[in-house]
């Protein structure tokens, strides 16, 4: 009864504020000729790879496959993206990446064969500017990459190796359990120009690793923060979360980032968190980026049959890549160089501590020569690279499968082999 009495008596005091309303004419007006703006985006490879290797469990040895050609689209989006009201946008990406990845070809990941090929959502957030006419304050909500790492967070068409380095999918991994690296999230970032040739580029955001949500009785927030000093020209001059690295001659500036994350007590660890420095530089034809991540996690296991113990297991994972602007006649051209490597354990105590927690070990090495035509600025260009592969599987031995050298979904245990590959990177 006494619940019933604050019900009616809510509703009379509902009823007698409508008798004092008034009409309210101060909605927010959409923007005049806001429209959806589609888009294509995708990356045209043809390979050719050669010394692949798979493990045989039977036969306990690594066999070699045939050298093979091959065609896929190694990423392909379709979205769209609007701004129906002033200092609000929205986007969402999907993605049919991998189609027509051989499994038996040397390049990394997976593939996306079947009958009917998988589409999937890559991208969807919103992104509100808080502050009218001013980029200090933005947040953005949605289903995005945390804002840590420069190569998880720069587009794959805006990179001059013809491959991402895969030091992303170790951090991304670590960070939210998948390869793509999203989660559901938060983010509060911006610009602050503080002097003429120097300024600062902020992120912090909170996301619950989508890998973590179903069924997981211990579950705790990802917690990222990143925060980016140039020097000289800005990156951006409009705030945004995705990055570049070629700026074709018009920025002379250097950026160095440093961020951080944290984790607590999921199903998999006790703790999990990340240090992390990157740099951009640009000057005139000359471009450079590279970074380096630390990685820890704090499990708990048995130790020679004396009872659970805990233990702190740590890696690191990093790139470096070179290129430079070269116009000849007609012509843009820009050659490159690009190298990533992963550090893990390589002794059995390490290696078992990183299965215990669920993370990478061993040794990774990669590096990448190519040049890249540019024929229409960030829209259009042709790719000739040659990407060999190096790694160690430490004490665990042959049939190893802790890192991406001796690891190939849907494959099993490998020795990844090294690939020529003719590209095509488009957007439209």
């Amino acid at each position: 009864m006494k619940r019933l009495k604050y019900l009616l008596a809510g509703l009379l005091i509902l009823a007698g504020l409508n008798g004092y309303s008034q009409e309210f004419d101060k909605w927010k007006e959409k923007m005049e000729g806001w429209k959806i703006e589609p888009y294509v985006m995708f990356q045209l490879w043809s390979s050719y790879s050669v010394d692949q290797q798979n493990f045989d469990e039977e036969a306990d040895l690594y066999l070699p496959v045939d050298d093979r050609f091959s065609t896929s689209f190694r990423r392909a989006r379709l979205g769209f993206r609007m701004q129906p009201f002033e200092g609000l946008k929205f986007k969402v990406t999907g993605a049919y990446d991998l189609l027509g990845r051989d499994l038996n070809a040397a390049l990394i990941g997976g593939a996306n064969t079947g009958a009917r090929p998988n589409f999937s959502i890559w991208d969807a957030y919103l992104q509100w500017r808080i502050k009218p006419d001013s980029e200090a304050f933005y947040l953005v909500g949605g289903y995005f990459r945390p804002q840590i790492s420069r190569e998880s967070i720069t587009s794959a068409w805006n990179v001059a190796s013809m491959e991402k380095a895969m030091s992303q999918t170790y951090i991304r991994g670590h960070l939210t359990g998948t390869g793509p690296g999203h989660a559901p999230g938060l983010n509060l970032g911006g610009l602050l120009d503080l002097t003429e040739d120097f300024g600062l580029n902020y992120n912090f955001g909170i996301f619950n690793p989508a890998n973590l949500l179903n069924g997981a009785t211990k579950l705790s927030p990802l917690y990222t923060g990143r925060v980016v000093a140039y020097f000289g020209d800005p990156e951006m001059t409009s705030y945004k979360i995705g990055y570049t690295t070629n700026y074709f001659g018009q920025r002379h500036g250097l950026s160095v980032g440093l961020g951080g994350a944290w984790q607590g007590e999921t199903d998999r660890f006790l703790s999990s968190y990340t240090g992390s420095v990157d740099f951009l530089f640009n000057w005139g034809p000359f471009n450079a980026d590279g970074e380096w991540n630390f990685m820890w996690r704090e499990g708990e296991r048995s130790f020679n049959g004396n009872g659970s113990k805990p233990f702190v297991y740590d890696s690191g994972t990093g790139h470096l890549r070179l290129s430079y602007n070269l116009v000849v006649g007609d012509f843009f051209l820009e050659p490159s160089f690009m190298t990533y490597q992963f550090l893990g354990a390589t002794d059995l105590q390490g290696q078992a501590d990183a299965d215990a927690v669920n993370a990478f070990s061993g040794q990774d090495y990669t590096y990448d020569v190519g040049i890249n035509w540019h024929l229409a600025q960030r829209q259009l260009k042709l790719a000739l690279h040659y990407t060999w592969h190096e790694g160690d599987a430490g004490e665990a031995g042959d049939g190893f499968t802790g890192n991406l050298y001796y690891w190939q979904p849907g494959v099993g245990a490998i020795r990844r082999g090294d690939w020529l590959g003719l590209g095509l990177s488009a957007i439209f």
